[in-house]
């Protein structure tokens, strides 16, 4: 084997293979081009977080973007970003630059006041790429006070999931009659990805509203709530599945509902350590805390 395949093996094994489902998800694609193409962006900069292969780089850049600063932190990834925009042409107006956002200096790598910001670093649960606090510091640091948001709200949705199946992807018992429920000290406290439509499960409650977020506002999210579930049938309950409406503007949004199976993200689940029995009308409160990154559901 060549030192240049190896080269090229090594460079493949850094790059998250979300990027090609993500890449291939029209919903995603198209929902983004009607967005930007619905901004006049005619002499105006942007800058684009997360910019991945630079898609939506080129994508404002078309639409008549001055200028376009592409952040990319995997080196990579950038790299082969700045491939693809120079292979299409756009390399005189989007910059590609190999760093986290927070850590942009305004007026040496980007401008001070940028017209707009778009971003898609959202996973599953909308919180796990950090999307939150690399906002908050672009809104403080590099965006013009009234600088165009996309996307520009979120809406948290969640329901009681009954799963024996999903339970048992992250929990354990006995197995050919050997108990090795200690291992379930390493099984993932928050949430994790799972496409429901690939298991049996119930949803054990009508889908509940419970954080809402417009990326305008100085807080985007209360640190703790009191969110209250109403089953509306009796059943076993191994968790919680939740899910985002990822609003891009008034009239295009992107969702991982569990009946889009189109979507490439997956939803958002947190098992519970035991099972509990819930009973319909009888309703179940919880506590849910929100970090920058993470969002947690626990009994009160």
């Amino acid at each position: 084997m060549t030192t240049n395949k190896l080269i090229e093996m090594e460079s493949a094994k850094s790059i998250p293979r979300w990027h090609f489902p993500m890449l291939n998800d029209g919903q995603r694609n198209q929902a983004f081009q009607r967005a930007i193409e619905s901004v006049d962006m005619t002499g105006r900069t942007v800058l684009d977080i997360g910019t991945g292969t630079g898609l939506l780089s080129m994508l404002a850049a078309r639409n008549g973007a001055s200028h376009v600063y592409a952040c990319e932190v995997n080196p990579d990834v950038a790299q082969m970003a700045a491939e693809i925009v120079a292979n299409n042409g756009y390399s005189d107006r989007v910059t590609v630059i190999n760093k986290l956002s927070t850590d942009l200096i305004p007026g040496i790598d980007v401008p001070a006041d940028i017209d707009i910001l778009i971003s898609e670093t959202v996973d599953c649960g909308f919180f796990g790429e950090g999307f939150v606090p690399s906002l908050v510091h672009a809104k403080s640091r590099l965006l013009k006070p009234d600088a165009l948001l996309l996307p520009q709200s979120v809406r948290l949705k969640a329901s009681l999931l009954s799963s024996r199946d999903v339970h048992r992807l992250n929990r354990v018992d006995r197995v050919l009659d050997f108990d090795v429920n200690l291992f379930n000290k390493f099984a993932t406290p928050h949430y994790f990805p799972c496409r429901l439509d690939t298991w049996l499960y119930q949803l054990a409650s009508p889908a509940l509203t419970v954080a809402t977020a417009s990326f305008y506002q100085d807080i985007l999210f209360p640190a703790m709530s009191k969110v209250v579930f109403e089953p509306n049938v009796s059943a076993l309950v191994h968790g919680v599945v939740f899910w985002f409406e990822l609003d891009l503007t008034d009239d295009e949004m992107l969702s991982n509902h569990p009946g889009n199976v189109a979507s490439h993200w997956m939803q958002a689940v947190q098992i519970f350590s035991s099972p509990i029995e819930v009973h319909q009308g009888q309703p179940l409160p919880m506590l849910l805390s929100i970090g920058e990154t993470e969002i947690y559901f626990s009994f009160t």
